[in-house]
């Protein structure tokens, strides 16, 4: 097997998920990755392709997903196994501040001289301290396109140059002392970084490893893909990192730049070749103004797009919008995110819309053929009440009473969890906002993951509710909204009755595991949580089946894989062959 010149690497978010009591609950309900938050950043295909097409081999590697898939895999040998000229790992979302520093750790006690280098928007607004206290990572490329600046640093490692010049590059040189290079590499255009999922395939069959490339644990279940129309928005929500104000002030982009309509439908097409699966578009192309959808949709008219194809709004859609994406694609559906029913507690969250404006959007989808919509709620925000949270409940009763029988709205509730995104305002300036913040650094973040308790691992609570306030109400409005779609016909008897009681489950372990924290003098505390762990674990699986409702209706098929293995096959029956 070929060794690569870079490894991508994601870690789990807490390297020691399959040794540890960290009861996570229920912070990952409304995503598809498991609370080990193993799904990688959709920028490792945009990298990897980058820097393929400029001549290096690259090899994306979820050690997340290979840990799940074996709780027996030695991970130091794996990574021991590994020569390439330069590790990557994601430092991505804030939740794998423990686990991507720790499997750094891991890859400089077997490869001392081989170099790290860490990226994504927490590392980029953490750069300082990780130069200052995690001498395991010896870069990090900052903002929020790191391509062009990854080449140039793996010319300059290649060639044995220092990197003096490689723009938004945070470095160390051969005396310690740390350089951050000038951040002018904003590019205004994504044409130029292809996500292209053509690129897995080939790496599966270069390596030999398909679980090493999944997207996340059960995406061969649901084959589900994402591309991005933009980086950076237009609004502001508050708790956000991706908000406005956070790429302005942390990311150094002033506006959004985008994805042409042609490269992106290119992107589509390239996907249907291996996957018949949702393709879900990432920030809403309205941010793109009028005539970037039109071409949008006569490109996907043209080319006549085969996927059901999933579209995030961040306000409601008109009838207009909604007519043109029906002709424009076979099937398709709606996510928004209107995070309240309270109308002012949305205006403070930066979502300025009535819910007369969301109703009449659900009608029109509904009538002009989308198959599913999610809306998603949250708990834990500004203004927010333990009341107005259960009014929030009663209003996707009404939403489901009103749509009933048509089986395409779908809400949800999950609590803001685990943490306030750095960079947004809430983090910047919680008193300001109603905010109590119990975490700033990354070391702090990091600490807090290896917390046992979920309502510990919190890294905010409110003016309105308190941590305990956030657990309770979660557990309490889950419930109720389970029951809700299992009235309605979201989900079937059986798998409400298994989302139901772990629930049940899961609160009576974050209780039991608050009782160990919290009892005085008790020096077998560990030995007790070893005793819940299998608890925790069986309510972390029967939680997921309440997963089933995020997934959009479609016959859903993996081309990638099967032709993968029929490609690897040859290759090796070619390899036998000529011994």
């Amino acid at each position: 097997m070929p060794q690569p010149d870079l490894v991508l690497l994601h870690a789990p978010s807490v390297y020691d998920f399959r040794r540890n009591v960290t009861f996570y609950g229920p912070i990952s309900e409304v995503i598809p990755s498991t609370p080990v938050f193993e799904m990688y950043p959709i920028g490792f295909i945009s990298l990897a392709g980058y820097l393929e097409r400029n001549g290096y081999h690259v090899r994306i590697l979820n050690l997340a997903v290979k840990m799940l898939r074996n709780p027996q895999l030695d991970v130091e040998a794996l990574l021991r196994r590994l020569e390439p000229a330069a590790f990557g790992l994601d430092l991505h979302w804030l939740v794998h501040a423990q686990g991507s520093l720790e499997v750094a750790k891991l890859i400089k006690k077997h490869h001392p001289n081989t170099p790290t280098i860490l990226g994504g928007l927490s590392a980029t607004y953490f750069h300082e301290e990780i130069m200052a206290h995690s001498p395991q990572a010896d870069y990090v490329l900052m903002g929020d396109s790191a391509e062009e600046p990854l080449l140039q640093l793996m010319d300059c490692l290649e060639k044995g140059r220092s990197p003096t010049d490689v723009p938004n590059l945070a470095w160390r040189d051969r005396d310690g002392r740390t350089h951050v290079n000038p951040f002018t590499y904003v590019p205004d255009t994504l044409d130029d970084l292809t996500v292209d999922y053509g690129e897995i395939i080939r790496l599966v069959i270069r390596y030999h490893d398909i679980t090493g490339n999944l997207p996340f644990e059960s995406w061969l279940d649901y084959p589900w893909t994402a591309l991005l129309t933009c980086k950076g928005c237009l609004h502001n929500c508050l708790t956000c990192g991706g908000s406005r104000s956070a790429y302005e002030r942390f990311y150094h982009r002033a506006a959004p730049a985008f994805k042409s309509p042609e490269r992106l439908v290119d992107e589509m097409k390239v996907i249907e070749e291996y996957v018949k699966g949702p393709i879900f578009l990432l920030g809403d192309p309205r941010q793109g103004g009028a005539a970037y959808v039109s071409r949008l949709f006569h490109e996907m008219r043209r080319q006549s797009v085969d996927n059901p194809v999933t579209v995030e709004l961040f306000t409601p859609a008109l009838r207009d919008f909604i007519a043109d994406l029906a002709g424009s694609c076979p099937s398709f559906n709606l996510e928004i995110s209107p995070d309240s029913h309270d109308e002012e507690l949305r205006r403070v969250q930066g979502r300025d819309y009535t819910n007369a404006a969301l109703e009449k959007m659900l009608e029109n989808a509904l009538a002009l053929g989308c198959e599913k919509v999610d809306v998603f709620f949250m708990i834990g925000l500004a203004k927010q009440t333990r009341r107005l949270v259960g009014e929030t409940v009663e209003y996707c009763r009404l939403l489901l009473e009103r749509f009933s029988g048509r089986g395409a709205v779908h809400p949800f509730i999950a609590p803001l969890a685990p943490f306030l995104d750095p960079g947004s305002d809430a983090f910047e300036e919680p008193a300001q906002h109603g905010f109590i913040r119990f975490f700033t650094t990354l070391g702090e973040h990091a600490q807090a993951l290896q917390q046992a308790s979920w309502a510990r691992l919190l890294n905010y609570e409110t003016r309105w509710m308190t941590r305990e306030d956030l657990v309770d109400v979660t557990y309490q409005s889950l419930s109720s909204l389970t029951e809700l779609k299992r009235e309605h016909g979201l989900l079937d008897e059986g798998n409400a009755r298994k989302v139901l009681e772990g629930i049940a489950l899961s609160r009576r372990v974050a209780e039991s595991i608050e009782r160990i924290l919290t009892a005085p003098g008790d020096e077998a505390w560990k030995h007790q949580l070893q005793q819940v762990r299998g608890d925790a674990e069986a309510a972390m699986w029967m939680s997921s089946f309440s997963k089933e409702t995020l997934r959009a209706p479609t016959r859903a098929s993996v081309r990638l894989v099967n032709a993968a293995k029929q490609l690897l096959r040859n290759a090796l029956s070619r390899r036998v062959g000529r011994r």
